[in-house]
């Protein structure tokens, strides 16, 4: 009776343990398609490879934990096996990218800053996601650009924007080096403006001079220091549901292990 009623709680143990496996799985692997979907091929390599590989571990650890679950409800030892093995190597890979991220934080923090200025000068106005996500940082953290707001002086957003005016009777996209050239100008977004009760103020102060570096009536930190410095404080919650899930790991792979051995039959012996 007593190992009977040790069974089925390994068994209720290992089944929870995998349904929580499944839903990470599944949501890593959901995420990534959606990111690969969304960036439309303008990610950078890096950025590409690193969903690709959050895609492959999603799907090992949801294909893991369904052999799991079915291994448990079925007592089946081929099932248990595979479990075992496709949990162990995520396991072992979330350790891994544990490890390596702690020894490359400054290379984190320079990928994290080059893909921000990546999205200023190439995907703001391109991709929505993207251009709302920016719009949201900007407004939220007070600040204009990677690195200021003389970064949307040299982005694809800016030059659409200027060829709109030139259009429009403004200033074209013409080099003009004579001494009566009229002053060239560059365009922020509206997130770049500092909250006024002036609709008009924020439309003057979007138009700065390509000599300058912004001025009143806009956000003028750079916005790569503060979307690190916010992303370090909001780590602490996805660092801890890591541990956690290498936890959970340490936990399912001796439960998985032990119902296999016992679903594995037993070699018949002739006398």
């Amino acid at each position: 009776m007593g190992m009977s009623r040790c069974y089925s709680l390994m068994k209720c143990l290992l089944i929870l343990f995998n349904i929580i496996f499944l839903c990470v799985g599944s949501s890593a692997c959901g995420f990534a398609a959606w990111a690969l979907w969304d960036g439309r091929g303008n990610e950078s390599g890096a950025a590409r490879a690193g969903l690709l590989a959050v895609a492959a571990w999603g799907a090992a650890l949801a294909l893991g934990a369904l052999a799991a679950l079915c291994g448990a409800a079925r007592s089946s030892a081929p099932l248990l096996a595979a479990a075992f093995s496709l949990l162990a190597l995520t396991g072992v890979a979330e350790a891994a990218a544990a490890w390596w991220g702690a020894a490359h934080r400054p290379e984190l923090r320079r990928a994290l800053h080059e893909a921000l200025e990546h999205t200023v000068r190439h995907e703001y106005g391109v991709l929505p996601s993207r251009t709302q996500l920016l719009d949201v940082i900007q407004q939220g953290l007070e600040c204009c650009g990677a690195d200021g707001p003389r970064d949307w002086q040299h982005s694809a957003w800016a030059r659409a924007q200027g060829g709109a005016a030139g259009g429009a009777g403004g200033a074209a996209d013409v080099l003009d080096l004579s001494v009566g050239a009229p002053t060239s100008y560059y365009w922020v977004p509206p997130s770049c403006c500092v909250p006024s009760d002036d609709p008009e103020a924020c439309g003057a102060a979007r138009r700065v001079a390509g000599a300058s570096a912004g001025g009143g009536g806009l956000h003028g930190a750079a916005c790569g220091p503060r979307v690190l410095a916010a992303l370090a404080r909001l780590a602490r919650a996805p660092l801890a549901l890591g541990a956690a899930l290498l936890a959970l790991h340490a936990a399912a792979l001796p439960l998985a292990a032990a119902l296999w051995l016992r679903a594995h039959p037993r070699p018949a012996y002739k006398a």
